[in-house]
């Protein structure tokens, strides 16, 4: 059997920048066998789109490709043996959409983006151990990967919130009720005391130092941000701006988060003022001991002025530690840099803040899970 059309296909989804394994050729070429002959073009089309399209992204790119070796070149070759036979309300539909001179170029943009991702190495788990400030705004195909993560993220912290509550044993409960028994533990009551739903506020800094960071971290909330219990999220510079409501939109890439954000009325600025932006989230946000403030910066307040050598915003983040459960910081900083001159994580350890290093997708997973 020829099988020439099958990998002219796969050939052209390569090139759109889809990622086709031998494994879908091969499935491809059984549907093409076996069903070539009994199916009509738009029925061939949606079967070998249930094989080739594994993200709604490449809907597009498939379109394109499948067009291009199934309509526009149909005839070549004159081999009709080959081809999938036309009804004659899908022969006017074609013949409308179809140009006489081949199919319709891309826009600037579009071809920009497909020509850079043509020379991009293959996208896999490697990027979440590759620093943020590598990783490509544009792909579309890091941001896809990206929110796969985010969703196991969500699993695992569903899993184990219903471990917390189903391994207990009430021994009191349990002694009474197998009285009966003559005391053998034949039927165990399990504890299942009332969940007292905890409250989670993200501080993110979007300074030009640090917005990168802020963007994939933003990029993995998105598909985990139902697994928190109540959760608010907010952008900070020299003011704080609640951003809570983006979390419900679809992205396709991070650039896409940042033109959100900047609809929001958000500007990256040189340096943000942790010190006002502190004092009005003090003001502004109601802390408790069931809340727990997440802070998103590289800890660099230039800004800042010390009075008797303490740092300014250090104080207004100890009144908010006194008043929240626990605080949090994400430093996407290696470690190393912690103590230079300039840095301000000594002085956050010193009033109580627990920092923690997120440079990478896994350092910050790990730490969105334990928390």
């Amino acid at each position: 059997m020829n099988y020439e059309k099958i990998l002219t296909l796969s050939y052209f989804l390569r090139r759109e920048g889809m990622d086709v394994s031998i494994r879908s050729s091969i499935t491809a070429t059984v549907i093409w066998d076996q069903y070539k002959s009994k199916l009509t073009l738009t029925e061939l089309k949606d079967a070998l789109k249930s094989v080739y399209v594994k993200n709604k992204e490449d809907l597009p790119k498939y379109e394109r490709a499948f067009n291009n070796v199934f309509i526009y070149n149909r005839d070549t070759k004159n081999r009709k043996a080959d081809y999938v036979p036309l009804d004659i309300k899908e022969n006017q539909q074609y013949t409308k959409t179809a140009s006489e001179n081949g199919p319709r170029e891309d826009t600037t943009r579009e071809t920009i983006i497909r020509r850079r991702l043509e020379h991009k190495k293959l996208v896999d788990n490697s990027i979440l151990d590759d620093k943020l400030s590598t990783l490509d705004s544009i792909d579309y195909r890091v941001y896809s990967l990206c929110q796969k993560f985010s969703k196991k993220i969500a699993n695992h912290r569903s899993l184990r919130k219903k471990e917390e509550f189903s391994h207990k044993i009430n021994i009191p409960k349990t002694i009474r009720k197998n009285l009966k028994n003559g005391g053998h533990l034949i039927n165990l009551v399990y504890n299942r005391p009332p969940h007292h739903k905890s409250k989670h506020i993200f501080l993110c800094d979007i300074s030009i130092s640090c917005q990168w960071a802020t963007t994939w971290f933003f990029a993995l909330m998105c598909g985990c941000h139902d697994s928190f219990d109540r959760m608010n999220i907010y952008d900070f510079d020299h003011r704080i701006v609640d951003v809570t409501q983006i979390l419900d939109m679809e992205f396709k890439n991070s650039f896409q988060i940042n033109v959100a954000h900047q609809g929001m009325g958000l500007r990256p600025r040189g340096h943000s003022d942790m010190t006002k932006a502190f004092g009005q989230f003090l003001r502004d946000c109601k802390l408790d001991y069931q809340t727990d403030v997440i802070i998103l910066t590289d800890c660099r307040d230039w800004n800042g002025r010390r009075v008797n050598g303490v740092l300014e915003s250090a104080k207004i983040l100890r009144k908010i530690i006194v008043k929240s459960r626990n605080v949090y910081i994400f430093n996407p900083e290696n470690k190393v840099r912690w103590n230079t001159p300039t840095s301000c994580v000594k002085d956050y350890e010193e009033v109580g803040a627990k920092v923690f290093q997120t440079s990478t997708l896994n350092e910050f997973a790990k730490v969105i899970r334990e928390i």
